[in-house]
């Protein structure tokens, strides 16, 4: 519902110091940058650098391809569904095996299933919400077929549920074996005793829950890693947590306050498992496994290596579903920030930088064997919701009508956004097979029919220009976020432009925690507010726009905060979740969007761009038609350099 540039020639010259050593290691590998270390890698990412080392790692059923339809990875087809949609059979690909050569059957795919819809699940939590809300059981029919069972009928399972990626059960159990005897002797009470006094000194300091920024963790190290230690469990490497010298490149000190925010996360996490029923313990141990560090998965590429603040060292998985990888080997380096990377491609030390945003590549001229790929940033695109309840400026469909048709929407996004602004008209990403090919504009500017549409229902101009009726004038705010440039800069263009139309807005920036969130929530204390969404890769929007998700007493924090209540919108969203048929679906949603345009519960304003820097001697077969996808790198093992 963001990420920043830096200095560059400081952390150049730190990278080819650090990297030095590595020249034989990198060597016709793919090099690959990150801004943050690599860790949870056994489907616990909590991070884009996390996910992205664990996409290359790990493997699904199913993988979403550059128009985010399903394609099989290691499942042999299509799945069955049946015909009321509730439940889904898939049949492994035969000969399938894990990383250390242990054979993926459909006992580890039950496992990954049972584990994320566990209570206590600590995989992605995006993961576990999924599974836990969706899947109501899943059973092994034989060795190489699944059965999967919903609890209603839900056609994102393809796209959602079957790509979550398969873990290795024994694997993972061996792993709780060796965490289990590192802390055999553990005393659970003086863990307890250990965590609440600590806990107590924090409390001292207003404080006292992990990660809150004013919390002063770093006094704290002397005996969190004595009780650790005491405790059995390793520490974590200290390279890990690289202190920013200047604020711009890391030097060799360590990040107290973070290192300290993590052993006391570890010991509270070692609390919960010594506390935690046996049929728990896998579960609430997950976090501190050495799985995370050193993982096993059946993706097209195999940890070989980490040297920690450094880089994670690959190699192509001879064993992938879809055969050995074209290029053999990657290297996964880490870089204190987006400008040091940026610095390092432009010395050729790099060949794939990902997940750039505008503010990181302004001014590049980018190398000349090299290519900057644009496309939707999968952080999603921007909205400005009306407030549809009664009472409300917004509650009047004609009066939503007139505000988007009074206001220059491209030249809004143009003047906030600039060149890293694309036009949307479709809550589904623009790659999406569910986005019509030519699908109509989200709104054209008519200041004279907006004007005129006010006027005939009723609404007469004022002397200052204002139009008014019954009493009540036409006038709102707009809630954005305080820090957001081009929300803000969006928000007073639109307030601007509409005052033509009769229309007195003002822009209200807040923070968005203490202020916005709570008037989000019921009873819905706002007129209009410009927020964001990241895309799905669905298109299914039943959580943000069906009359259900609108927030009530019993449930307040509802997605649908516009509160659109629309019959017919629900039965297009239900009709859509019903059939796992992209024939049948597509034109569900196209029709969607047409209604939700006509009835404007959102007015969308673009979608950011992200930015990819590729060095041009990468190509692969399906190059043309990826390129534009926020998914472009989803084939990688075709990829060729």
């Amino acid at each position: 519902m963001s990420r920043v540039l830096l200095l560059r020639v400081a952390a150049t010259l730190l990278f080819v110091a650090s990297s030095a050593g590595c020249s034989v290691l990198n060597a016709g590998a793919l090099r690959v940058a990150v801004v943050d270390e690599p860790l949870n890698l056994s489907a616990a990412y909590l991070d884009e650098s996390s996910a992205l080392v664990g996409g290359l790692v790990q493997a699904g059923l199913y993988r979403p391809d550059a128009a985010f339809r399903p394609q099989p990875l290691l499942a042999d087809g299509e799945p069955e569904v049946s015909a009321g949609g509730t439940t889904w059979s898939v049949t492994l690909k035969p000969g399938l095996t894990f990383h250390d050569g242990s054979t993926l059957s459909a006992d580890d795919v039950v496992f990954t299933y049972q584990l994320a819809k566990s209570g206590q699940c600590s995989l992605a939590s995006d993961i576990c919400d999924l599974v836990r809300t969706r899947l109501e059981s899943v059973d092994a029919d034989r060795g190489d077929r699944i059965t999967f069972r919903l609890f209603g009928s839900w056609a994102p399972w393809g796209t959602r549920g079957l790509t979550i990626p398969i873990l290795p059960k024994v694997a993972l159990e061996r792993s709780l074996d060796r965490f289990r005897d590192s802390i055999a002797d553990v005393d659970r009470a003086q863990i307890t005793l250990a965590r609440e006094n600590l806990a107590a000194e924090l409390d001292a300091t207003a404080c006292g829950s992990v990660g809150v920024s004013a919390c002063a963790y770093a006094p704290l190290i002397p005996q969190l890693e004595r009780t650790l230690s005491q405790a059995g469990l390793s520490l974590p490497d200290p390279r890990i947590f690289p202190l920013l010298s200047g604020g711009t490149q890391a030097g060799s000190a360590r990040n107290d306050e973070a290192y300290a925010k993590d052993l006391f996360g570890r010991l509270t996490q070692l609390e919960a498992y010594l506390l935690a029923p046996s049929e728990s313990q896998l579960e609430v141990a997950y976090p501190l496994l050495d799985a995370q560090l050193i993982p096993i998965g059946a993706g097209p590429y195999k940890f070989v290596e980490r040297t920690p603040g450094d880089h994670v060292s690959l190699e192509g998985f001879s064993g992938f579903a879809l055969g050995e990888p074209a290029i053999k080997r990657l290297v996964v380096t880490r870089y204190p920030t987006q400008a040091s990377a940026i610095s390092a491609f432009q010395s050729s030390q790099l060949d794939w930088v990902p997940n750039l945003s505008a503010a990181n590549i302004a001014g590049l001229q980018v190398r000349s064997d090299a290519t900057m790929l644009k496309s939707p940033s999968s952080r999603g695109y921007l909205f400005l919701a009306f407030n549809m309840r009664p009472g409300r400026p917004f509650a009047d469909s004609i009066v939503r009508a007139a505000l988007s048709t009074c206001i220059d929407l491209p030249a809004i996004i143009s003047e906030a956004a600039g060149e890293s602004g694309i036009p949307i008209s479709s809550t589904a990403a623009p790659n999406s097979w569910a986005v019509q090919s030519s699908a109509p504009p989200e709104a054209v500017r008519d200041t004279a029919g907006s004007r005129a549409s006010l006027l005939a229902n009723g609404w007469s101009e004022e002397s200052d220009g204002v139009f008014a009726k019954l009493g009540s004038r036409l006038e709102a705010t707009i809630l954005v976020r305080d820090g957001q440039s081009s929300r803000i800069s969006a928000a007073q263009l639109i307030a601007d432009q509409a005052a033509e139309c009769g229309f007195s807005l003002t822009v209200s920036a807040e923070a968005y925690a203490s202020e916005i969130l709570p008037r989000l929530r019921y009873p819905n204390d706002f007129d209009a507010y410009i927020g964001s969404w990241q895309w799905s890769l669905d298109p299914d929007d039943s959580d943000l726009f069906s009359s259900a998700a609108c927030p009530t007493e019993e449930s307040p924090a509802g997605k649908n905060f516009a509160c659109w209540q629309s019959g017919s919108a629900d039965s297009l969203l239900r009709q859509g979740l019903g059939s796992a048929s992209e024939s049948v679906r597509a034109p569900l949603y196209a029709e969607f969007q047409a209604l939700r345009r006509s009835e404007r519960p959102y007015l969308l304003l673009w979608a950011d761009a992200g930015y990819t820097l590729l060095s041009s001697s990468i190509s692969w077969p399906t190059e043309e038609s990826d390129v534009n996808s926020p998914l472009y790198a989803w084939s990688i093992e075709a990829w060729s350099k």
